[in-house]
């Protein structure tokens, strides 16, 4: 089978909930991408398998397929890969216990993917961040997190210009 094949036979498994047979296509597919010399695709597959790693239990071996799919996708120079890795990497650390290095990557995230135009995944990303500073006590920040949230898109203007009220009156705004 080739590397295509191997790709969307894995996407299928990991849909019907068969994770370890996802995981073993996932791998043959990455192993069949890197053996043609297709570093792109590569990355993208490991991406997705860390996804799968950590989703069977494997938290070890999707932090590390999870670094190999971001140090690649910032060697190919693509900053939605980095993104969706470090989206992931995030999720993550979060729920392994490190919620400093899961802000961090959230932020870096989040950062990408309004470079990139991604504005859903921003949202999406910014609204995590934000979720997790509110957990930690960090009601400020989370509020001006959740407004970053809000504008990636577009927001809803009252509850924005409601937002703003607080951050006008710390100075973060």
């Amino acid at each position: 089978m080739d590397a295509n094949t191997l790709y969307a036979e894995a996407k299928k498994l990991y849909d019907a909930g068969q994770l370890n047979d996802a995981v073993r296509a996932f791998e043959q597919a990455r192993a069949a991408y890197v053996e043609q010399g297709d570093a792109a695709n590569a990355a993208a597959v490991a991406n997705d398998l860390g996804v799968v790693y950590y989703l069977a239990g494997r938290r070890g071996d999707a932090q590390k397929i999870l670094q190999d799919a971001l140090a690649a996708f910032e060697q190919l120079g693509n900053e939605l890969g980095q993104a969706k890795a470090l989206g992931n990497l995030a999720r993550l650390m979060e729920r392994s216990g490190d919620k400093a290095g899961a802000e961090s990557s959230y932020q870096r995230a989040a950062e990408l993917f309004h470079q990139v135009g991604e504005k859903g995944f921003e949202h999406d990303t910014y609204r995590a961040l934000s979720q997790m500073q509110l957990q930690r006590g960090r009601w400020l920040e989370s509020l001006a997190t959740y407004d970053r949230a809000l504008a990636a898109k577009g927001g809803s203007g009252a509850l924005r210009g409601f937002l703003k009220i607080p951050l006008r009156l710390i100075g973060m705004r």
